[in-house]
């Protein structure tokens, strides 16, 4: 699979692709560690079907009782928009610009039990980024993907993953293709629950290139992932994520070691909908210094999740 490319638009492809997979990651990341949060959080509810436990255990035994439980709910239709604020649009090594830019993503996720605590996941996101200034970098993101996770309960709640994804960006009126790859992503979640209000999540992920183009911008990644999140109140909730990721890419000598660290906070209005803020910091360093950059983006938009 191969797209045309003008030579004179070389260079704004260059930024754009750049700029796109330097973005996209980071909300996958994001949607997934909320995902697993939720998949494992629903498996250890207290509500599995087995009764509290009782001094009377010891003679009894364990007291199943015996309904149904359809308290997890497999697909999940969820959609966001936000406004954000950018100090460097291109992401650039000096003569960095600022300019505003909207973000929007919507798509679905079904992740159905297959047998015991062997889940399948079959995920579509369509993201959308428009710039208010620099509008030649507007660009639309498409993932389209899925494989197996396995839930460990022995060990807390430790999953793996595996799953095929499929990324393609276009420009803005989707008439041009600027970047598309085939990734296999690897990888294991391990949640933590401090307290009823308080857990963490830490991660590794291995995203192994298939095949894209244009050749110069494929890259393997691996990433170690952290979260925390608290719940301040019934209804605010605070998130705070932290990624390091080391990129070597595919035909070329260039090492890039990309840092990302995002905090934010939630109002949950009610189940399905929310009103989320944040701030982050990108720091990407390369062996190839016109690659190295500093980013800063906050924002806020409005999110809504219907889980069936």
């Amino acid at each position: 699979m191969r797209f045309p490319i003008v030579p004179r638009f070389a260079v704004l492809l260059l930024v754009l692709a750049n700029h796109a997979i330097a973005q996209t990651p980071v909300n996958t990341d994001v949607e997934r560690s909320d995902m697993m949060t939720r998949l494992t959080a629903e498996l250890r509810s207290p509500a599995t079907g087995t009764i509290p436990s009782s001094p009377g255990d010891v003679d009894l035994g364990d007291q199943q009782i015996l309904t149904p439980d359809d308290r997890y709910k497999a697909f999940t239709l969820f959609s966001n928009v936000s406004e954000f604020y950018t100090t460097n649009a291109a992401l650039s090594n000096g003569n960095e610009q600022a300019d505003w830019f909207t973000a929007a993503q919507f798509g679905a996720a079904w992740v159905p039990r297959i047998t015991g605590n062997l889940f399948g996941e079959a995920t579509a996101l369509q993201q959308l980024f428009r710039y208010a200034n620099l509008s030649g970098l507007s660009f639309n993101s498409l993932d389209l993907g899925g494989g197996l996770i396995y839930v460990v309960r022995e060990l807390d709640d430790l999953s793996f993953f595996a799953r095929y994804n499929y990324n393609l960006l276009t420009n803005a009126s989707s008439d041009s293709s600027t970047f598309y790859q085939q990734t296999i992503r690897l990888g294991l979640n391990k949640p933590f629950v401090l307290s009823r209000a308080h857990s963490a999540n830490v991660g590794l992920v291995a995203d192994i290139n298939l095949d894209g183009w244009p050749r110069y911008a494929l890259r393997n990644r691996f990433a170690l992932l952290g979260s925390y999140t608290a719940n301040l109140t019934r209804i605010l909730q605070a998130n705070l994520f932290y990624q390091v990721g080391y990129f070597p890419f595919v035909e070329s000598t260039r090492q890039d070691l990309n840092q990302l660290v995002s905090f934010g906070l939630t109002v949950n209005l009610s189940p399905r909908f929310s009103i989320n803020t944040s701030v982050s910091g990108g720091f990407n360093s390369s062996t190839e210094s016109v690659y190295s950059y500093t980013v800063l983006n906050t924002g806020a938009g409005i999110s809504a999740n219907f889980t069936f």
